[in-house]
């Protein structure tokens, strides 16, 4: 099973120059730091035609972290969706990484509210022409455990829903400030346990994880990263490219390029 690999895109790296050929996914979180102060809509999408491998993050942790929750409705989610059409959209989640679910009643809450908002959403949204992404959350494998038989019905559902060769996914979360990659396979080991038949997404997640060539990582079907964005730039002079321009241009080419070259080798 093929890996994507989805190049995360805050809204001011937009630009019409995004190389043909990378799968772009863009936070919602990030977008609505331009909302219209008339109507709340998020800042369109507006990605460039070349870029036909789209997807959407609801942009939850930084929602959490900067203003304790969403600041735009499901509603106005589903809209911004519209403006550049993705091929799947995450479903708004609740993240449960330490410094936000700090302890265990509040992990519980945050796994309900992320269930809660998953059916929500699928009774309201469920013929969007896109594919919805519900996310697993926890922080320690059994809450992983719990939580994905939670969502089990509702995941089961969906995959009913959207057949066998279509863009849905199940999202593992709150996985990108792991610091071992043995710690994120023992969460996939457990989300595994619970939901054996059904293509992965792991939220925030380097090549590096890929490189271990486990065998649980064989449901994996897509990763996202913003961490091409942070390679130094030390060769631009002499190009005559701006930092943004030479991120882009060359950075992230050879940013995919790596990556592909090592969960291969």
């Amino acid at each position: 099973m093929a890996i994507q690999f989805y190049a995360t895109f805050a809204a001011d790296d937009v630009r019409p120059y995004i190389p043909e050929g990378i799968a772009v996914l863009l936070p919602a979180s990030s977008f609505a730091r331009f909302c219209s102060k008339k109507t709340g809509a998020l800042k369109p999408g507006n990605l460039p035609p070349q870029v036909t491998r789209r997807a959407a993050d609801s942009g939850g942790y930084v929602a959490t972290k900067k203003f304790g929750d969403y600041q735009y409705s499901q509603e106005q989610y589903t809209d911004w969706l519209f403006t550049f059409n993705p091929q799947w959209a995450a479903m708004r989640d609740y993240c449960c990484e330490p410094d936000i679910a700090t302890d265990s009643n509040l992990m519980v809450i945050r796994q309900a509210r992320t269930t809660e908002n998953a059916y929500a959403t699928w009774g309201e949204y469920k013929d969007t022409p896109f594919a919805w992404v519900p996310t697993v959350q926890g922080w320690e494998p059994a809450d992983y455990v719990r939580h994905a038989a939670e969502l089990k019905p509702l995941i089961t559902e969906m995959a009913s829903h959207y057949g066998k060769d279509s863009e849905f996914r199940v999202g593992i979360g709150s996985l990108c400030q792991r610091e071992k990659t043995t710690l994120i396979q023992d969460v996939v080991r457990a989300v595994q346990e619970v939901l054996p038949d059904y293509p992965l997404h792991l939220w925030g997640v380097k090549g590096a994880v890929l490189r271990e060539k486990s065998p649980l990582l064989a449901r994996v079907v897509s990763v996202d990263s913003a961490a091409w964005t942070w390679a130094a730039n030390t060769n631009r002079r002499g190009t005559g490219l701006s930092k943004r321009e030479y991120a882009i241009n060359i950075q992230l080419p050879e940013y995919v390029r790596k990556f592909y070259a090592g969960i291969t080798k």
